[in-house]
């Protein structure tokens, strides 16, 4: 029988590598359960050429690749290509953007199926009829081409209890996906549910998890962390779940019993001051929070059912209980005028002052997801959607030339990168970053690219002048 081969390709700028590719890892876990035979490549676009090589020689059932739409999507439809020229491979894709795009993706050469939605239960019965010869038309969830017609079949019902498709952590060498976080040493990622209940405008939820939220069982989630500090003593856990906190009682009860410092995910209008104190309690080192615009009406343009006064509130209540955030928001949506843009960069800086715990800061330019609730709105203010799947690759809100109708992306990534410098906490150039915000000083920015360098050599620690960096920031960060 041949084997199944997964592959997550990283961005290496991201540093990203050390992250457990959880999508993968759940597909390679449910065949691994039925009796096939997976392996899993986690790498980054500059080792595409060696694991082509490598993927030619094992001579898969198929090759299927994790997808997220943009840098993700360009350097797996490179490496799609490239097998095919190899050895004529069989190519899946799955994730994100298969599944918000999937005839797009079955329009290519290079992808011979695409499965829509969860990947379990699809990844095993398309695997079982592939090998089989079986016809692929009754394959709930999967796309596929029947004489040259693209055939996207019905979508498969969501799974019911996700506690029927647990993690097999032997399928990778976890060693190799723990990682520094703040001042702790040995950190895993980790994902507790999946969806998100809330209707935001801009998410990919709305498509990808049709708004839901379901969760694995308290007992599951609890049973593989203490797997995980047991054999591999990790001292935090980076939850990677939307929205951590849509089930409270669920979230405290975890943090708890896991007792172990987390990052987590939360929406701004849950924080009170029990929540806050219970976060304090339960040592939660940071929170993803998306407080989005400092522009009320643009706040209701995308439904976060929340306003600047309400956002303002819960910083002011996670200060007061000295509950480390990092707080990101949208720039660019659609309609935004300078003024709501200049407002958003005020919040933010108000946020600095407010809250001397508050981890991080992030800008990021609105990203038109197909599927969610305001693509077409995009599209009808100005968006042009790429043609080409690999295309997708250039719509990727961090990067510095990722423009659309309504911003500037080198500005938006200049903007946010000294707002990241304000929490190094440099002495005297804080001043100086400071007065950058404050005033608009955008050009010419040799600092950012001097210290990012620096930065990035410390996360790597890939030589000795990496590792006394690292050293460095971690004294600035024990300051904060």
């Amino acid at each position: 029988m041949n084997k199944i081969i997964l592959i997550h390709i990283n961005h290496s700028e991201d540093h990203s590598e050390k992250i457990l590719p959880l999508g993968i890892l759940s597909v390679g876990s449910a065949l691994k359960k039925h009796g096939f035979g997976a392996e899993l490549i986690n790498i980054n676009e500059t080792e595409i050429d060696r694991t082509v090589d490598y993927v030619a020689e094992q001579n898969p059932l198929y090759a299927g690749f994790s997808v997220m739409t943009g840098r993700q999507t360009m350097h797996s439809a490179k490496m799609s290509k490239k097998l095919k020229e190899r050895a004529n491979i069989k190519i899946m894709w799955g994730g994100i953007h298969p599944s918000l795009l999937p005839e797009q993706c079955l329009s290519e050469s290079y992808i011979d199926f695409v499965i829509s939605g969860e990947g379990e239960e699809t990844a095993v019965e398309f695997s079982r009829k592939l090998q089989s010869g079986e016809p692929l038309a009754d394959i709930l969830g999967l796309g596929y081409k029947s004489g040259g017609a693209v055939k996207i079949n019905p979508p498969r019902p969501m799974i019911k209890n996700l506690d029927d498709w647990p993690l097999d952590f032997s399928l990778l060498d976890l060693e190799k996906y723990i990682f520094r976080l703040d001042k702790f040493k040995r950190v895993i990622a980790y994902k507790a549910s999946r969806g998100c209940p809330f209707n935001c405008a801009f998410c990919y939820n709305r498509a990808f998890n049709q708004s839901r939220w379901r969760a694995w069982s308290i007992d599951l989630v609890v049973s593989d962390i203490e797997y995980l500090k047991k054999n591999y003593k990790i001292d935090a856990v980076k939850f990677y779940d939307d929205n951590f906190f849509v089930d409270k009682n669920r979230a405290l009860e975890i943090l708890r019993r896991i007792g172990l410092p987390a990052h987590l995910e939360v929406r701004i209008d849950m924080i009170d001051d029990s929540i806050a104190r219970a976060l304090k309690e339960c040592q939660v080192f940071d929170l993803l929070i998306g407080i989005e615009s400092g522009s009320d009406r643009l706040l209701k343009l995308i439904n976060k059912n929340f306003t600047v006064e309400r956002l303002i509130a819960g910083v002011k209540i996670l200060a007061k209980y000295d509950v480390p955030a990092s707080y990101s928001v949208i720039v660019g949506l659609p309609t935004e005028t300078k003024e709501e843009f200049e407002a958003t960069i005020d919040l933010l800086y108000k946020i600095y002052k407010i809250h001397p715990r508050a981890a991080a800061f992030s800008l990021g330019a609105y990203m038109p997801y197909p599927g969610s609730l305001m693509y077409d709105f995009a599209i009808n203010e100005g968006f042009k959607p790429p043609e080409k799947t690999e295309n997708w690759g250039r719509i990727d809100r961090f990067r510095k030339d990722f423009s659309t109708p309504w911003t500037d992306g080198a500005r938006v990534w200049r903007i946010r990168e000294y707002f990241k410098l304000l929490k190094l906490k440099l002495g005297p150039m804080n001043k100086w970053f400071e007065l950058r915000i404050k005033h608009r000083w955008f050009a010419l920015p040799l600092d950012i690219y001097l210290i990012e360098y620096l930065a990035g050599a410390a996360i790597e620690e890939k030589s000795r002048a990496g590792k006394i960096m690292r050293k460095i920031y971690n004294l600035m960060k024990n300051k904060l």
